[in-house]
C-alpha cells in the first residue's frame, strides 16, 4: 500500500476530536500553509520526505538529496524538475533509496544513471524506499496485480513503473509523461521499464503516452518477458537540447542517424539484453518519427505482435528493427509507416495470420499464458504492411519470411537490399500479394550509407554520400553464375508476382563512404559490433553479389535484370536523407552484379530487357513475351529458343515487336 502522509494539523486535529467536550478548551486555530523558501547560492538538503504548500526557488538555489539518496519532487502528484521558479499546490519532496545503473557498451567505461521511478518492484513487490509514493497515489498490489496505477511526469529522465523480479499484471494503468529521458540503450527515463531474467510483466487495458526524447513508453531489458494487452502506447517527438551533436555512440543518441533516411528523436519500445522477449497483443503502438518496436543491442530477443496496429503518425519512421539475431514475428498485424515497415540487420522477420495453429505455437513457445477463449478471441486476421515508402530494407544480413495472406502496399520498392546478404521465403498459397506503386518488387544496390565520423569522442553524423561516377569494373574471380554464402537469394512460391527485379551491385572498393574506414569504423559502429540504428559505414564490397531468384509454381510478369542505379542528386548529406535508397536504374549487362533465374514449374512474362547471368528452364516452365510480341533469347551472342534447360554467360532477353 503507498505511504500515507499525515500532516501536524491533521495530528493536532485528531487529537482534539478525541477530548471530551469542555467548555474551557479554546476552538481549534488550524495551521497556516507549510512554506519554504531556497536563496540564490543555497542549497537546501532535503533530508527526509517532506510535504509543502509552496516553494520558492531563486536562480542559482538548489535542493539536493542526502549521499546515497535520491531527491524526487511532485506538484499535486505530477513529478515535476526541481529548477529555480515558485511552485504551490500539494508539493510532496521525496527522498529514496539510489537506484543507480551503470552503463557501458563495447567495454567503454560505465557511464552511471541515477534512476528515480514512481513504483520500483521486485520479487517482493513494491519497494517503498525506491519508489515516489506521491506519484503513484491511489495504486493496490494484491495477488500480484497492480491496479489504480495513474503516473504523470513533466521531468526528465524520471520511470514509471521498474520491475526487476516477480511476475505481476498491471491492469489500466495510465501513465502520461512529457519532458526528455536519459538513454534508451537502458530503459532510463522510460514509462515502463522490465529487467532480469525471471522478471515477467503483463500490462492489460494501459494508455501509455510519452513526448520527448527518448522518453520511449516500454522497454524491456535483461532477458525479462514484457507482455502488453488490450492497449495504446503511443511516443511523440520532443525537443533536443541546445547544442546536440546528432551521433550513434551508444548512451548518446538521442536521434536516429539520417543515414537511415530517417528523422525523428523518439522509439515508442524497445528491446534489449540476451533472452529478453516482448509481446503485444491486440494493441496500438504507435511513435510520431524514429521507429515504432525497435530491437537494439541485443542476442537471441523474440519480438512478436499478434492483431495490433504499428504507426507512424509523423512524416518519417520503421514500423520495427530486426537486429542482432532477434526473430521478430508479426501475426494479424497491420502497419501504417512512413518509411520502412521493417528494417533488416542482422535479424529475421516473418509475416503471417494470426490463424489458430500460428497463434497456438506462439503461445507455447512464449509462454504467453493464453487460454483458450483469448486463443480464439484472436484468431484470423492477415497482415498487412502499408508503406508510404518502402517495404523492407536491409543494411545488415538477415532473412524476410512471408506467408498467409500478407499483402504489402508500398508507394516504393517492397525489398530494398543495401549491399547485404538477404533471403526472403515468400509462400502465396494463402493469399500474399505485393503492389509496389513504382512496379519494383526488389532493388539490390550498393549501401549509399556514409556512415558516421568521429568528432570530439562521439560518432557523429556528419558523413556524406559521394555517387561513383566511374563504371565498375569486374573484379577477378567472380563467378556471377554461382552460388555464395553472400548472396540475396529471394524464393517466391504459389504466387502471382508483377513488378521488377534489379541488381546494381558495383563490386570492387568501398564505396559512398563519408570517412576513412579507420575513423568510420570506430567503436559503436554496427560493423564492428556496435547496437542497431547505427548503420554501418561505408559499402566494402571486395568482389561482386548476386541476385538468385527462384520461382516455384508462380507466375511473374516484369524485368529481371542487371542495372546501374542512380540517386537524383550524386552528393547526399542529411538535409537530403530521404534521397538515401531512392535511385532509377538503367539495364545494362552483368558486371559484378549476377543476375540468377530459376524457374520450377512457373511462367515468366517478360516485359523489358533482361540482362543475366543465369538462366535456368525447368520442365514445364515458361518464358514468354507480352502479348503481340516475341521473346529474342540470347547467350554470349548466340540466338537460343528459351526451352527448359541452363543457360550460362551473358544471358539477355529482348522484347521484339511480332
Amino acid at each position: 500500500m503507498p505511504a500515507i502522509r499525515i500532516s501536524q494539523r491533521h495530528v493536532l486535529f485528531a487529537l482534539l476530536a478525541a477530548l471530551p467536550a469542555c467548555t474551557s478548551v479554546p476552538p481549534a486555530v488550524p495551521a497556516g500553509p507549510v512554506s519554504r523558501s531556497v536563496a540564490a547560492g543555497t542549497t537546501w538538503t532535503v533530508a527526509a520526505n517532506t510535504t509543502l504548500d509552496s516553494l520558492s526557488i531563486a536562480p542559482q538555489g538548489a535542493l539536493a538529496a542526502p549521499p546515497g539518496k535520491s531527491l524526487t519532487m511532485t506538484v499535486d502528484g505530477v513529478e515535476t524538475d526541481i529548477a529555480p521558479g515558485s511552485y504551490s499546490g500539494h508539493i510532496a519532496l521525496s527522498v529514496t533509496d539510489e537506484f543507480v545503473v551503470p552503463f557501458s557498451m563495447m567495454g567503454s567505461t560505465p557511464k552511471l544513471q541515477h534512476f528515480r521511478q514512481a513504483l520500483y518492484l521486485d520479487g517482493s513487490g513494491v519497494v517503498a524506499n525506491r519508489s515516489v509514493l506521491s506519484a503513484a497515489a491511489g495504486y493496490r498490489l494484491q495477488d500480484g496485480v497492480l491496479s489504480g496505477v495513474k503516473l504523470r511526469s513533466v521531468g526528465e529522465d524520471f520511470n514509471g513503473l521498474v520491475v526487476t523480479g516477480g511476475q505481476y499484471t498491471v491492469q489500466d494503468a495510465v501513465i502520461d509523461f512529457t519532458g526528455n529521458g536519459g538513454n534508451d540503450f537502458s530503459g532510463f527515463g522510460a514509462a515502463v521499464l522490465t529487467r532480469g531474467a525471471g522478471t515477467r510483466l503483463v500490462l492489460k487495458g494501459a494508455k501509455i503516452h510519452t513526448h520527448g526524447v527518448i522518453r520511449t513508453a516500454a522497454v524491456a531489458d535483461e532477458g525479462s518477458q514484457l507482455i502488453v494487452m488490450n492497449s495504446e502506447l503511443s511516443a511523440r517527438d520532443g525537443t533536443l537540447p541546445a547544442g546536440y551533436v546528432s551521433n550513434v555512440t551508444p548512451g548518446e543518441m538521442k536521434d536516429v542517424p539520417w543515414m537511415l533516411g530517417l528523422s525523428g528523436n523518439v522509439r515508442a519500445t524497445n528491446l534489449l539484453g540476451t533472452n529478453t522477449t516482448a509481446t503485444y497483443i491486440n494493441s496500438s503502438i504507435s511513435s510520431d518519427r524514429w521507429g515504432v518496436l525497435s530491437v537494439d543491442a541485443s542476442r537471441n530477443a523474440r519480438l512478436t505482435t499478434i492483431d495490433s496496429t504499428v504507426a507512424n503518425l509523423g512524416n518519417s519512421g520503421y514500423g520495427s528493427y530486426a537486429i542482432g539475431d532477434s526473430r521478430n514475428e508479426f501475426y494479424g498485424t497491420t502497419f501504417d509507416v512512413a518509411d520502412y515497415g521493417v528494417i533488416v540487420t542482422g535479424g529475421d522477420a516473418l509475416f503471417a495470420a494470426s490463424t489458430p495453429a500460428n497463434l497456438a505455437r506462439v503461445n507455447s513457445g512464449l509462454a504467453l499464458g493464453l487460454d483458450n477463449a483469448q486463443l480464439q478471441g484472436l484468431a484470423g486476421r492477415s497482415t498487412r504492411v502499408k508503406s508510404r515508402r518502402f517495404g523492407v530494407m536491409w543494411h545488415g544480413d538477415g532473412s524476410v519470411t512471408v506467408r498467409d495472406g500478407t499483402v504489402f502496399d508500398t508507394a516504393e520498392t517492397v525489398f530494398l537490399v543495401k549491399g547485404v546478404k538477404a533471403a526472403i521465403d515468400v509462400d502465396g498459397a494463402g493469399g500474399a500479394r505485393f503492389n509496389p506503386r513504382n512496379g519494383v518488387l526488389l532493388q539490390l544496390m550498393d549501401d549509399d550509407d556514409p556512415g558516421p565520423v568521429m568528432q570530439n569522442g562521439l560518432q557523429a553524423n556528419v558523413g556524406v554520400y559521394h555517387e561513383p561516377q566511374d563504371a565498375a569494373s569486374r573484379v577477378a574471380g567472380f563467378d556471377v553464375a554461382a552460388h555464395h554464402d553472400s548472396d540475396v537469394v529471394a524464393k517466391f512460391a504459389h504466387i502471382a508476382l508483377k513488378g521488377d527485379f534489379f541488381n546494381s551491385t558495383r563490386g570492387g572498393a568501398a564505396v559512398g563512404g563519408g570517412a576513412p574506414p579507420s575513423s568510420a569504423a570506430g567503436p559503436g559502429v554496427i560493423g564492428a559490433g556496435a547496437p542497431g540504428d547505427a548503420p554501418p559505414a561505408g559499402n566494402a564490397q571486395p568482389g561482386g553479389r548476386n541476385l538468385i531468384l527462384v520461382l516455384q509454381d508462380a507466375t511473374l510478369t516484369g524485368t529481371v535484370t542487371a542495372s546501374t542505379a542512380h540517386h537524383s542528386r550524386p552528393v547526399i548529406t542529411a538535409a537530403d536523407y530521404k534521397l538515401l535508397g531512392e535511385v532509377s536504374n538503367s539495364a545494362g549487362a552483368v558486371v559484378n552484379n549476377g543476375v540468377q533465374v530459376e524457374l520450377q514449374q512457373s511462367t515468366w512474362t517478360v516485359t523489358g530487357t533482361s540482362f543475366l547471368s543465369r538462366l535456368i528452364i525447368s520442365p514445364g516452365s515458361r518464358v514468354l513475351p507480352p502479348p503481340d510480341q516475341r521473346v529474342r533469347l540470347t547467350v554470349n551472342g548466340e540466338t537460343r529458343t528459351p526451352a527448359p534447360g541452363d543457360y550460362q554467360g551473358q544471358v539477355v532477353l529482348r522484347i521484339v515487336k511480332d
